[in-house]
């Protein structure tokens, strides 16, 4: 009777111990799953990659600042079941936005190429492109004037006769 009270104690505890230790088995998969929801709600953080193995998070892809890149790995390392987060995460600022500028150069173009018929330019991202022909006597004239419009850099295509 004695024996069959101890195995019966016994196979308790050790279904309790099973029970106890598999409610702990979190698939990697879901901790992944969840992770990544909790970072496509942040409009900043959405184009980021994670991973998971072994409950160990790994943040991939670019962002703006490393501000971000803090945020996005303090996000992460609060999911539940994560151990700990490699963040590989690359900061690429945003390209500068040019369209004012270009738009001040394309409206004082027309002047400063008005003594130059056979020169045309443009202004795209900041940088003033020339082409057509022009004479050695009035290159540097044109250059001062193109100079004056404060461009990012001046290619110069043109054809010096």
């Amino acid at each position: 009777m004695k024996a069959l009270r101890l195995f019966s104690v016994v196979t308790l505890i050790l279904a309790l111990g099973v029970s106890v230790t598999s409610c702990n088995q979190v698939k990697d998969s879901d901790i992944q799953t969840s992770a990544q929801e909790l970072l496509k709600a942040s409009p900043d953080l959405a184009g980021i990659t994670v991973t998971v193995k072994d409950k160990v998070a790994t943040l991939t892809g670019t962002v703006k600042d490393d501000a971000t890149k803090a945020a996005a790995e303090t996000k992460v390392v609060g999911v539940k079941n994560v151990k700990s987060v490699i963040n590989q995460l690359e900061v690429v600022p945003p390209a500068p936005d040019y369209t004012a500028l270009d738009a001040t150069i394309n409206a004082a173009l027309p002047d400063a190429l008005k003594d130059h018929g056979t020169v045309t330019a443009t202004a795209k991202d900041g940088v003033i492109t020339l082409s057509g022909e022009i004479k050695e006597k009035d290159l540097q004239t044109l250059m001062e004037k193109i100079n004056a419009l404060n461009p990012v850099k001046i290619e110069n295509n043109l054809t010096v006769k």
